[in-house]
């Protein structure tokens, strides 16, 4: 005997676990995304994107404005998210938003007028806090302007 050993169907169910990540992403106000996925990619708020893949070292970080992107059946999908906390383990990724939108969630009209708005207000800041508050708004209307896409966003 050369000593192999099948695998009994425990542990290829624990194999095919090993293969996804349990992506959670709520919001206060309600839950956005939930699903198995192959691997993540989120904002930090300090220290650029993580990306997360199954057996990942648990972690805690606070999560920045951007786009977060998972793999599902192959193809890359994202949404959106404006803060918050993320916790990662071996086989999940909860990601608690303070704002977080998928793409169909996105209304193009209103995120184009929120960018054009933002624009004016910051071509009329007139201290410090106006002109952080204006960019504050704009990058949230380019975040949500990318995510589905838009050449005003940059698109991908």
């Amino acid at each position: 005997m050369l000593g192999i050993r099948f695998a009994d169907s425990e542990s290829l169910k624990e194999i095919a676990m090993a293969q996804s990540i349990k992506l959670e992403v709520v919001t206060p106000e309600r839950p956005v995304f939930s699903a198995e996925v192959a691997e993540v990619q989120f904002p930090t708020a300090s220290r650029g994107y993580y990306g997360i893949l199954p057996g990942h070292t648990p972690l805690m970080t606070e999560v920045g404005d951007g786009l977060l992107y998972y793999v599902q059946d192959g193809q890359k999908h994202w949404l959106t998210v404006f803060g918050g906390f993320a916790e990662v383990g071996p086989d999940r990724v909860t990601v608690l938003a303070r704002e977080s939108e998928t793409m169909d969630m996105i209304d193009l009209e209103r995120a184009e007028a929120s960018r054009q708005r933002a624009l004016k207000l910051l071509k009329e800041a007139q201290t410090e806090h106006d002109m952080a508050s204006a960019q504050a708004k704009l990058d949230a209307s380019l975040i949500r302007l990318q995510a589905a896409g838009h050449p005003a966003g940059h698109g991908f």
